[in-house]
């Protein structure tokens, strides 16, 4: 019933509250009047019956004194005036009637005594009045009166006909003045809520102007919320042509791409070839298909070189920056026939929402300037266009959502008889405020709606999670090393490996942390903020967000997680966002299969957690018991070992690794090798095959090896990690799946699990 009440029309909550108020103030006016008359009419009936009887007395003391029945009989004639009065007996002093008056039906006599009396008899039909006839101080006899009450219900039916014909008067005007109402101030207010209904499911700022409204406090709100509308719908084109311009850049961007005279390289965070243009065909030697997935220092650096490069790698995927990524530089780069050339090379980072790496771009020295101004110049562009986009939807959420109740409710207040003069100013000023900030609210709002309607699936799916982790460790520093904050930033992993597996939507998890690093890095100024997870039990990950921030009081500690929650600082430079930020956190962690929480000490500091569901399996060995829990023990001397591999570095590491192993290793260059090689030394015991390798893959390679046998032990080992990828290499034929980069425990317990009982 109540949620029915909620839901009702304005015009038909101020239909019911009135009645109510109405109705209400009559009902309890009938029924007081109702008692109260009641109470009189009896009184006054009751009276008048006393006083017939006393004259009814009084006209006979002499004819009862004398006995004379003729005398009272005519005095009793003279009363047929009274209608109500139906029976009257005079008796003598002993009790016996001496004469009677009977308007309809005798009664027998009755026992009287000689007090003054008048009451009603128990059925309320009749009032019987007492009286002695006396003269004096002396009793001649009695008279006994019995009157209907007719004329008592003729004068309550005269009450109630009043009564109800007044009622429904007031109501005609109620209905009245209600439609007047309608009229005046619901209609326009029906109206622009219609408008803002109709903005809402269409997102369409263009509309024509409010009709049906004044120049009172409602019709100044309609014309505001057009106007704002007008503004709202400028700004969408402006939007609009900015969306349209970033298109053009990365058109543009795209063109040059492929036009360009110069090599353009993209690599991702681990420095590997994503992308190759024709250019980079052309000056490299190397075709696309070669050059994807390759380190990039296999392609352009002399070998001589690769110690400092790889020093400078690891540099860049500890920080996200190097000496290569500071400035441009010149070198001798190396082409596939071996050919030396002079380059100038410049590396240039990128971030985006779920990746980070860099574009190389390798350069005549007489065309570097220009091209590098116009590459700088399309992303100036694309960076501004984004820029703006964002601008514009910050502005638009803070225009456009401010709780529509407080406008209508302070409107409605001032419809109120003597709100106006009284409040007028203040009343108005909530109404603009709360109109100024009418749409700060809107995308954080529309995302945890999303949410809490169940229209925001999370899409989970097998992943590693330290690439995750150290990515978002990347991006944070970046952040907060343009932003110069005097704080550290730490990270820490339960797991060292990178074939760490967890089951979860990996671009959920980065929003989450993220969200809850940024919101640290607002309220920290000094120490550090420390994030990464733990285990909590043998089914459950805990994930973390510590500072050394401002810290929140224990009791507000449940508000922040509230939809616009957010907890007033002294200093008010952090007050920015909607306040749904830690809100559509948890909900996510929620979706996760989580659930988030914060501990925190007002001035020391604040951390945050979040837990996931966490399966074991996927981190459990083969049925060979590989572990990357110590060193196995023994050697492996006597076995005969085929790395098939095409990277000499690679190559030289797996040697480094197995000598002290005593194992017999050979190389294959290519998968086609790898056959050969296997079909010529039937006493191979195990193969590491690479997957990526040029002639013939590690895929065919595997399948023409088992097409003549079947019992040497085949682990795949590649630089691929995307979900399906081991149950790919089983499906080959192989017999474990190891991730680059291969960790000397992890691979020395594999080897010895699978070979210790050949």
């Amino acid at each position: 019933m109540k949620n029915f009440i909620a839901n009702l029309p304005i015009k038909y909550k101020l239909i019911v509250a009135m009645l109510a108020v109405v109705l209400t103030a009559e009902i309890i006016t009938v029924v007081t009047f109702h008692a109260t008359n009641d109470k009189y009419v009896n009184d006054y009936v009751m009276a008048s019956s006393s006083q017939i009887a006393k004259m009814i007395a009084e006209r006979n003391i002499s004819n009862v004194d004398f006995a004379d029945k003729g005398s009272i009989q005519k005095t009793l004639e003279n009363i047929k005036s009274f209608e109500e009065l139906e029976n009257v007996h005079i008796y003598d002093l002993k009790g016996e009637i001496l004469a009677d008056y009977n308007r309809f039906s005798a009664i027998p006599a009755q026992q009287v005594g000689k007090e003054s009396s008048v009451s009603f008899t128990d059925d309320g039909k009749y009032i019987i009045a007492i009286e002695p006839i006396q003269f004096r101080n002396d009793v001649y006899g009695t008279v006994y009166a019995r009157f209907n009450t007719k004329s008592i219900q003729i004068m309550k039916n005269d009450f109630l006909i009043s009564t109800f014909t007044k009622l429904i008067l007031i109501i005609i005007i109620l209905v009245v003045v209600i439609l007047l109402l309608n009229k005046l101030i619901i209609k326009p207010i029906t109206e622009l809520s219609g408008s803002m209904e109709h903005v809402i499911k269409s997102g369409d700022y263009s509309m024509p102007p409010l009709q049906n409204t004044g120049k009172d406090e409602v019709g100044v709100l309609c014309q505001h919320f057009c106007s704002m509308m007008e503004t709202i719908n400028e700004r969408e084109r402006e939007r609009d042509i900015a969306q349209k311009k970033e298109q053009d850049a990365n058109e543009i961007f795209s063109k040059v791409n492929k036009s360009s005279f110069d090599a353009i390289i993209g690599l991702d965070s681990d420095l590997r070839i994503i992308s190759f243009n024709p250019a980079a065909e052309r000056i490299t030697g190397y075709t696309i298909s070669e050059a994807i997935g390759s380190p990039f220092q296999t392609i352009v650096v002399p070998k001589e070189q690769w110690e400092d490069f790889e020093v400078e790698i690891a540099r860049f995927r500890q920080t996200g920056n190097c000496k290569f990524t500071e400035r441009s530089f010149e070198a001798v780069a190396i082409r596939k026939n071996g050919e030396a050339f002079d380059a100038e090379i410049s590396v240039i980072p990128y971030k985006g929402n779920d990746k980070s790496g860099s574009v190389v771009t390798i350069k005549d020295i007489s065309t570097r300037k220009q091209y590098e101004r116009e590459l700088v110049e399309a992303r100036r562009r694309a960076e501004e266009s984004d820029k703006l986009k964002s601008a514009f939807l910050a502005n638009m959420s803070h225009e456009i959502r401010t709780p529509m109740n407080s406008i209508i409710g302070f409107s409605e207040l001032l419809t109120k008889p003597g709100s106006f003069d009284k409040n007028k100013e203040k009343y108005l000023s909530f109404i603009i405020n709360s109109g100024k900030s009418l749409l700060n609210l809107i995308n954080d709002i529309i995302d945890i709606s999303k949410i809490e309607a169940g229209q925001l699936k999370v899409k989970p799916r097998i992943v590693q999670l330290n690439p995750i982790v150290n990515e978002i460790y990347i991006s944070q520093y970046q952040i907060n090393d343009m932003k110069n904050k005097p704080f550290e930033l730490r990270m820490q992993k339960a797991v060292e490996s990178d074939d760490f597996n967890i089951n979860t939507d990996p671009f959920r998890l980065k929003q989450i942390l993220n969200n809850l690093i940024g919101n640290a890095m607002k309220f920290t100024t000094k120490g550090f903020i420390e994030f990464g997870y733990k285990f909590s039990g043998p089914d459950k990950l805990l994930f973390y967000v510590k500072d050394t921030g401002v810290g929140m009081p224990q009791d507000k500690l449940d508000v922040i997680f509230k939809r616009f929650g957010q907890i007033e600082q002294k200093d008010d430079k952090n007050q920015t966002g909607t306040g749904l930020g830690l809100t559509i956190s948890k909900k996510l962690a929620e979706l996760l299969g989580g659930e988030m929480w914060v501990e925190s000490v007002e001035g020391e500091g604040s951390t945050f957690f979040f837990s996931l569901p966490y399966d074991p399996e996927l981190n459990t060995a083969d049925e060979y018991g590989a572990s990357t829990d110590g060193v196995a023990d023994g050697t492996l001397e006597g076995k005969n070992i085929l790395v098939a591999e095409d990277e000499d570095m690679n190559v030289a590491y797996m040697q480094e690794v197995l000598a002290e192993t005593k194992a017999n290793v050979l190389w294959a260059r290519n998968g086609e090798e790898a056959v050969n090689m296997t079909k010529a030394h039937p006493e191979i015991d195990l193969i590491l095959m690479d997957i990526k390798m040029p002639v013939m893959n590690g895929y065919d390679a595997t399948r023409a090896i088992r097409e003549f046998n079947k019992d040497v032990v085949i682990i795949a080992q590649t630089a691929y990690a995307l979900t399906g990828e081991k149950e790919k290499t089983i499906a080959a034929g192989c017999n474990y799946y190891l991730t680059k980069p291969i960790e000397i425990n992890v691979l020395l317990n594999t080897l010895s699990g699978f070979l210790k009982n050949k």
